[in-house]
C-alpha cells in the first residue's frame, strides 16, 4: 500500500484543529482573545505598574522559558489522550544529575547528556506502561514520580551536594538584550513543533491517535508507536527545562519540580487543549503559558499570600475546561 493510502484517514495538513468550527466562529474566539490580552495588559499598567518593570518582566521570561518546555511536552501528551505527572520528578532528577556529576570537577557536556538521557528513559517507560500494558496514564505517571523521587533520596540520603556549574548559569542569565537565551531556545523549540503539529506527518499521526484511536489503527497508524514517541519527547522536554531551571536558580532543591505537573496541565488546558486528546495546539498552550504567569505574577507582585498560586491554577483548570466544553458544545450545534 502506498504512503497515502496509509494516510488516507488523516487530517489535511494544515487543516484546522477545529475543523467542525465556521471561519466565523474562529475569527470570533481570536478577536476575543486578543480583546482579552489587550484588556488584560491595560489593567496591569493600572493596577500594578511595577509588571512592567525590566526586572520583573525579565523574570516572567526566564519562567515562561521554563513552563512553556514542559508544556509544549505535557501538549503531546494530551495530545495522544494521555497525561504526565511524571514532569516535576524529571525536572528534579536533572537538578540532582548536574549538581552531582560535577561535584568534583567540570563534567557538563557529560552531565546534561545525562539529564536528556534520564529524560528519555522516564518517557519510554511512561510510554511503554501506557500503550504495551494498558495502565492509565495516570496510575503510570504518578507511580513514576514515586520512583524518580525516591531513586532521589535513596541516592542523595535526603541531603543533596554540589553546586550547578557556573559555566551553565549564562543560559538563563544572559541573552540578547533583557530577552534571555533560555527563552529563545524555548520560542525555536515551540516554532518546530508548530511546523510538525501543523505540516508534518507526525503530527497528523498524533491528533488521529488522539481523536481516533481505531480510526487511527484503521490506515495502519501505529498507535503504540505514536504514544511511546509522546512520552518520551515530553520527558526529553521535562529534562531540558529542569537544565535551564538549574541555571537559573543556580542551587539544587530536590522539590522546586513539583509545581510543574499541575502548572504545566493547567497553561494547556487554558490555551485549548483537551483532556480527551486531539484537540489543541503549540501556540495555545504557550498562549496558556503567559496568561497562567501573568497571573501568577500578580498575586506574587500583590503581596498575597504564595497558597493563593494554588488557587488561582485550580480555579484556571476550572474555568477553562468548563469555558472549552460549553465553546465545544456550541460548534456542535
Amino acid at each position: 500500500m502506498s504512503d497515502d493510502g496509509l494516510l488516507e484517514g488523516l487530517p489535511a495538513k494544515g487543516a484546522s484543529l477545529f475543523p467542525s468550527w465556521s471561519p466565523h466562529r474562529r475569527l470570533g474566539l481570536y478577536s476575543l482573545l486578543g480583546l482579552a490580552a489587550v484588556s488584560v495588559a491595560g489593567l496591569l499598567a493600572v493596577l500594578e505598574p511595577n509588571f512592567y518593570r525590566t526586572a520583573n518582566l525579565h523574570v516572567l521570561m526566564q519562567q515562561f522559558a521554563v513552563l512553556g518546555l514542559v508544556t509544549l511536552g505535557q501538549l503531546l501528551v494530551l495530545l495522544v489522550g494521555g497525561i504526565d505527572l511524571s514532569v516535576g520528578a524529571v525536572m528534579n532528577a536533572s537538578l540532582i544529575v548536574i549538581a552531582l556529576m560535577n561535584q568534583h570537577g567540570d563534567h557538563l557536556v557529560a552531565s546534561l547528556a545525562a539529564c536528556i538521557a534520564l529524560g528519555a528513559v522516564v518517557g519510554l517507560t511512561n510510554g511503554l506502561l501506557v500503550s504495551l500494558r494498558d495502565v492509565p496514564p495516570f496510575a503510570a505517571t504518578l507511580g513514576m514520580t514515586a520512583c524518580v523521587e525516591g531513586a532521589i533520596l535513596v541516592y542523595t540520603k535526603g541531603v543533596p551536594a554540589g553546586n550547578i556549574p557556573s559555566s551553565l548559569r549564562p543560559v538563563a542569565l544572559s541573552g540578547v538584550g533583557i530577552v534571555p537565551y533560555s527563552l529563545i531556545v524555548c520560542l525555536g523549540i515551540a516554532a518546530a513543533l508548530v511546523f510538525v503539529l501543523q505540516r508534518g506527518t507526525f503530527g497528523r499521526k498524533i491528533y488521529t491517535v488522539g481523536r481516533s484511536p481505531e480510526v487511527a489503527r484503521r490506515v495502519a497508524i501505529s498507535t503504540t508507536n505514536v504514544r511511546v514517541a509522546a512520552y518520551v519527547i515530553c520527558g526529553v522536554l521535562a529534562a531540558l527545562a529542569g537544565i535551564i531551571l538549574s541555571a537559573y536558580v543556580g542551587y539544587v532543591d530536590p522539590k522546586i519540580g513539583g509545581d510543574y505537573n499541575l502548572e504545566s496541565i493547567a497553561a494547556a488546558v487554558l490555551g485549548g487543549v483537551a483532556f480527551t486528546g486531539g484537540e489543541g495546539g503549540a501556540i495555545g498552550a504557550l498562549t496558556g503559558v503567559l496568561f497562567l504567569l501573568v497571573l501568577l505574577n500578580v498575586v506574587t507582585l500583590s503581596s498575597l499570600n504564595p497558597f493563593t498560586r494554588l488557587i488561582v491554577q485550580g480555579v484556571v483548570i476550572l474555568v477553562a475546561v468548563s469555558a472549552f466544553q460549553f465553546i465545544k458544545n456550541r460548534s456542535a450545534v
